[in-house]
């Protein structure tokens, strides 16, 4: 079976915002889509056959950590390596992702995904992006739409329709030349201001040229404006160490080595939130042996938008592990010590070919 069966294919548009992605990379005929959606066929391919089914459902339900877990398996499959899907534990009732097996050589694979937001955070962004997608079907043919603020007031979904009549009403009553008077004089920017008692809405307007009048499928509301965070310094070293943390313990004692692979989906720096959570927070380098029944901790930042680009890596082995890596098997650059032994990128081991830009086109 294939993850993306064969079939005919039209749909030329871009992605709306909380679109399902399976269903989008599986219809969508993009070229940058389609070069997507072969390659991770062409992994597919080398997925254990029984196990194929599942992931496929994988995919469905939850696409971004199936995405990561075909990746993971591929990424050591080109290393030679045959991987066992959730094999069964001596001591506990739990499965780990991959068995990964080389001649004599044997050791467990985690592969998680490190979000910055919470679930719940995660819905309510949804709920937003879906919210703008209605409005962005407003009829709006003179108007580029900065969304300076929304706010919801009730978890009650707004009446969007009518909410989107009304906006359209009120943009019919302005001419676009007071809007390029206000531009030319530096005037502040004219804003429209929508109120109920489930939403406030304010929007700022910019002309359009005559090029971009001509274009009826384009978005209105082509800014969205967020106010300024400041996050602590060490705020996503944190998020890295706690979810190495949870699955450093989570299978009990384990009687082989064990990788713990972490693909960030949030803005970081490889080289200071990494070494802070590994280095600074003495959990591979302290006197006091930590984490013993984790061997190493791979740290990536891989998606389909980047996977023709991919960022670098970092595999950190960790001293106190009660069963090291045989390191020497293994085709990655990796450090020990803090000291880095330059080997491959994870571009050179997949034979990726150095195209940016690729994934869903919002």
């Amino acid at each position: 079976m294939k993850l993306f069966e064969d079939k005919l294919r039209d749909n030329y548009k871009r992605a709306s915002s909380g679109e399902d992605a399976y269903s989008y990379y599986d219809n969508n005929q993009q070229d940058k889509i389609v070069e997507v959606r072969e390659l991770l066929n062409k992994w597919f391919e080398n997925y254990p056959e029984e196990n194929k089914l599942e992931l496929q459902q994988s995919f469905k339900n939850s696409f971004y950590n199936a995405f990561y877990e075909l990746f993971i398996h591929e990424t050591f499959y080109c290393q030679g390596y045959t991987l066992q899907v959730h094999p069964l534990l001596e001591n506990s009732s739990k499965r780990p992702d991959f068995l990964a097996k080389k001649d004599k050589e044997e050791f467990y694979i985690e592969a998680t995904t490190v979000s910055y937001i919470t679930d719940a955070e995660s819905k309510s962004e949804n709920f937003k992006q879906k919210f703008i997608d209605e409005l962005n079907k407003m009829n709006c043919p003179n108007f580029w739409l900065g969304l300076e603020k929304l706010e919801f007031k009730k978890r009650k979904s707004p009446k969007v329709k009518t909410l989107r009549k009304e906006i359209e009403q009120e943009l019919n009553k302005i001419n676009p030349i007071d809007i390029e008077t206000r531009q030319k004089n530096n005037l502040a920017i004219h804003e429209l201001k929508f109120e109920d008692d489930n939403v406030l809405i304010v929007l700022t307007l910019f002309n359009k040229s005559e090029a971009a009048k001509k274009n009826v499928n384009s978005r209105p509301i082509g800014l969205q404006f967020s106010p300024v965070t400041i996050k602590n310094a060490d705020e996503d070293s944190d998020k890295i160490l706690k979810a190495f943390k949870s699955k450093a313990g989570w299978y009990g004692e384990l009687n082989k080595p064990f990788i713990i692979c972490l693909n960030l989906d949030f803005n970081f720096n490889l080289k200071h939130d990494v070494d802070w959570a590994f280095y600074n927070r003495k959990s591979f380098n302290s006197v006091k042996p930590k984490f013993s029944k984790a061997s190493a901790a791979f740290v990536s930042h891989v998606s389909v938008g980047n996977i023709f680009n991919l960022p670098k890596h970092r595999l950190i082995l960790n001293k106190h592990s009660a069963y090291p890596l045989e390191i020497e098997k293994l085709e990655f650059s990796y450090e020990d010590n803090e000291i880095e032994s330059k080997r491959k990128e994870i571009d050179e081991i997949l034979k990726l070919n150095g195209k940016p830009n690729f994934g869903i086109t919002l």
